[in-house]
């Protein structure tokens, strides 16, 4: 009898083992947005956030293709202790919150982290559709200016939908006035 419960315990723990590989955990299609990501294992550091913006208050990377827009604001919500920018264009909209935000400093957008949390939407209306920075591996925000007048930063994330497809935002920039 113990051999036969053993041996179900067993078959269940290799069962397990093989399913969370096919769950999404684990992507193995090379053609996958998953492979443009930054390692989670070996973030960024300040000095390496080089890029630049094109010129307009929100700009970024998806998937390699860009995307900007000058309908973009940022707010200080109390109730939440939150810096929230929004931008929107073309369709697409992008929501960040920013627990703290203090310049010079490298905060994690990875995998659920809620205080520094980004969401991306195309211009589907599905809740299944928003991507999600918490949902994704990887994703830093670095915050170049946040003083009574300017709320600048450049970030990137991996974003993951409730479809688990991925999306890539890289090279991304805001630079904010605060009202």
């Amino acid at each position: 009898m113990k051999r036969i419960i053993y041996t179900m315990l067993l078959l269940a723990g290799i069962a397990y083992t093989l399913e969370s590989c096919s769950s999404g955990a684990y992507v193995a299609n090379p053609s996958s947005n998953a492979n443009g990501s930054i390692n989670p294992l070996n973030p960024l550091t300040a000095k390496q956030f080089t890029w630049g913006g094109n010129g307009a208050k929100v700009s970024l990377n998806i998937n390699g293709a860009q995307w900007s827009t000058d309908s973009a604001w940022v707010a200080w919500i109390d109730t939440l202790q939150t810096n929230v920018l929004l931008a929107a264009g073309g369709g697409k909209y992008l929501i960040m919150y920013i627990k703290e935000g203090y310049a010079g400093n490298v905060y994690n957008m990875g995998f659920k982290r809620y205080d520094y949390l980004a969401e991306w939407a195309d211009d589907s209306a599905s809740f299944y559709d928003l991507f999600q920075s918490a949902a994704g591996n990887s994703g830093e925000i670095y915050m170049t200016a946040n003083d009574t007048l300017n709320f600048d930063g450049k970030f990137y994330f991996q974003a993951v939908n409730g479809k688990k497809q991925i999306d890539n935002i890289t090279n991304g920039v805001f630079t904010l006035t605060k009202y």
